[in-house]
């Protein structure tokens, strides 16, 4: 989705769309859809939906890690917008996203809300290889992102550390900050180069480790951004 507004702002959908065939991180549970009502039988249609908290694209809370964190609720609602910039890492040089890939951007985060890490993973969504080897943060890299004054950072990945890890090391980094972690991000690249607001808007589910987010990007239109 790209969509100009009357207002002349511009809307992006960073979100990728929850549905029965969606994928899920091994080793949990798959969505499960039903229609216990519909239109034919009687006269109305609702859908019924299981899913675990950290399904499609989803934010992580303190409380993922910390059974003494901050759920989303407790966080509230001006912590998950602001202004943001996407980093564009696709030219990596290995699945390790290094303390030198980040210093070239650094004049672009102080004062920002979020800043959001394009690897260009999300290619490969809905196959097998998006949930092994994708780029992750070195514990270094973790650390100077964390001394930011972010409200949190976003991926276009399954999650923040190796699929093979139960530490969850740089998971804890952040959250451990209040830094909220917004996983499984898309269409990074049609943000690229300006900074823009961030919405990222999570169930209003009482005392959640987690939720599902509308993630969008407004921008007031620009003519490089047709």
């Amino acid at each position: 989705m790209n969509k100009t507004f009357p207002s002349g702002m511009r809307v992006v959908d960073l979100s990728h769309t929850i549905a029965p065939d969606m994928p899920y991180f091994p080793g949990t549970e798959p969505p499960v859809f039903s229609r216990p009502f519909t239109v034919a039988s009687h006269g109305f249609a609702e859908q019924k939906i299981t899913l675990l908290t950290h399904s499609g694209t989803h934010m992580d809370a303190p409380a993922h890690i910390f059974a003494a964190g901050p759920t989303l609720e407790q966080l509230g609602l001006p912590h998950f917008v602001g202004s943001a910039v996407v980093l564009d890492l696709t030219r990596l040089p290995a699945n390790v996203i290094a303390m030198d890939d980040l210093r070239p951007f650094q004049h672009l985060l102080a004062g920002l809300d979020f800043v959001l890490l394009r690897t260009g993973w999300c290619e490969h969504w809905g196959n097998p290889a998006y949930f092994r080897d994708y780029p992750v943060l070195s514990a270094a890299a973790a650390q100077w992102l964390a001394g930011f004054n972010f409200k949190g950072i976003g991926v276009d990945t399954i999650s923040f550390d190796a699929h093979d890890s139960s530490a969850l090391p740089i998971h804890r980094i952040f959250l451990a900050k209040n830094i909220v972690l917004i996983e499984n991000l898309v269409n990074l690249e049609k943000v690229l180069a300006n900074e823009f607001v961030f919405c990222c808007l999570p169930l209003k589910i009482a005392e959640t480790d987690g939720a599902p987010v509308r993630a969008i990007a407004l921008w007031r239109n620009r003519d490089k951004k047709k």
